[in-house]
């Protein structure tokens, strides 16, 4: 693959993977705590404006959304850039997608957020039913998208 046609492709699986992925993220939250997008949005945001995020407008959620779609932007970008030093990422993208999801996973809830000013500590043991929904979520429909765009942009 030419350099250009080869920078492009890497281009578009980052953007791609990280769009897909905090598409599905957002509608997993959704599905999971029962509530509207624009609280998962200004759920999120909480880590920029503590919990006065919460009673905020649609500029809160729109930094929600751009936040959330920035994080799992440079997530995909990781994975994608880590891929092209190791190939066998992509050619068991089945298998990398989950390990790496189930690494944004533990980078979220151990470092960003406790850290963020959205005020949550560092939890002892998340692994309650909301916990393991997420945890699940983080592996097939963050994880895998973005393993699976790298696979289909840029091949074995």
């Amino acid at each position: 693959m030419a350099r250009k046609q080869q920078g492009a492709s890497v281009a578009k699986a980052i953007v791609y993977g990280g769009l897909t992925a905090a598409s599905l993220d957002l509608l997993s939250a959704d599905l999971i705590y029962r509530v509207d997008l624009i609280t998962v949005m200004h759920s999120i945001a909480r880590g920029w404006y503590g919990p006065s995020a919460m009673t905020g407008g649609a500029d809160v959620a729109l930094v929600g959304l751009a936040s959330h779609c920035g994080i799992l932007t440079v997530a995909a970008a990781i994975f994608v850039l880590t891929s092209l030093r190791f190939p066998v990422l992509r050619r068991l993208w089945w298998l990398a997608g989950p390990v790496f999801g189930l690494g944004v996973w533990v980078v979220m809830h151990y470092l960003v957020v406790p850290y963020s000013h959205a005020g949550q500590p560092i939890p002892h043991w998340p692994l309650k039913t909301k916990g393991m929904e997420e945890l699940v979520g983080h592996l097939f429909l963050v994880g895998l998208p973005i393993a699976g765009w790298a696979r289909r942009l840029l091949g074995r």
